[in-house]
């Protein structure tokens, strides 16, 4: 169960749409995702204020998050440079949250 919540504000950068966005996250970012050693899962939610996104981490523990994060993580980014890059030619990055998750329903 996860415990350790990631929570990661974009926005597509100019003249890019959720068409062009939406299948690039189903394509790679989630299998790339499911790579990561306690990453439990990530979901992409659109916000209503019609310009921004919100991808949520669900993790094992923070510490699984800090060394994906940290040197440890960086054979996965090597592995995934070409996703990541693309990833940041789509969306702007805005804003992150972290959070403890208490309840699960």
């Amino acid at each position: 169960m996860a415990d350790y919540v990631t929570i990661r504000r974009w926005a597509p950068k100019a003249g890019k749409q959720e068409t062009d966005i939406l299948p690039f996250v189903n394509e790679s970012i989630l299998d790339a995702w499911r790579k990561i050693p306690g990453c439990l899962s990530l979901n992409f939610l659109r916000v209503h204020d019609g310009v921004s996104y919100l991808a949520v981490t669900y993790w094992e523990s923070k510490e699984h998050c800090e060394r994906w994060a940290g040197p440890e993580g960086q054979p996965w980014r090597d592995a995934h440079r070409s996703i990541l890059t693309r990833w940041l030619e789509l969306m702007a990055f805005q804003d992150e949250m972290e959070a403890d998750l208490l309840v699960v329903g």
